[in-house]
């Protein structure tokens, strides 16, 4: 089985270098809406294409394939959600909000909507779906999702290019025999 990754296009918003905590929730929900790039177009045999319900991967997928293409959506490829890791008024820089929010949710803090065990759940239930349909597949998805989801895949015994960071519309293709 086959499974082909890309990560969504370029999102065209800019962050602020400064944010308080309502600002930032507000950039993030803006991020999720802003409109994505259009990129070069892609030969993809057809298959199976998988997106999220997030509006960057639909557009990416519309804007990477020659053909009409059937596509699957479903929340279980949604980004890991971010969201201020304290209520302040007070400007902090983008980089921290973004790190600390991560770090709160990889020690499944609740401040965070969904914590590391549940974005693995949710991962690992996508993997079961795919597994079990034993289809090749491409997947429009998001780099922190797909980070994640390389651990578990790991686990599960995929061959591929498992560097972590992935760039805008770059592909990786993992492979089992499972």
């Amino acid at each position: 089985m086959k499974v082909t990754f890309i990560r969504h296009s370029k999102v065209l918003f800019s962050w602020k270098k400064l944010y308080d905590a309502s600002s930032f929730e507000f950039a993030c929900q803006e991020y999720d809406r802003f409109p994505v790039q259009i990129g070069e177009k892609m030969k993809i045999e057809s298959q199976t294409i998988y997106i999220s319900k997030l509006m960057r991967t639909e557009a990416t997928a519309k804007n990477l394939f020659h053909q009409e293409i059937e596509l699957i959506k479903t929340g279980l490829l949604n980004e890991i959600p971010l969201k201020p890791f304290i209520n302040t008024k007070f400007p902090i820089p983008t980089i921290l909000w973004m790190a600390i929010g991560r770090l709160q949710w990889y020690f499944n803090n609740s401040t965070q909507p969904e914590t590391r065990k549940e974005s693995e759940n949710r991962i690992n239930k996508f993997l079961d779906h795919i597994l079990a349909n034993k289809l090749d597949c491409v997947i429009i998805g998001h780099g922190f999702y797909f980070a994640q989801m390389v651990n578990q895949m790991k686990r599960r015994a995929f061959k591929g290019d498992a560097k972590k960071r992935l760039k805008n519309e770059e592909l990786r293709i993992f492979v089992t025999t499972d």
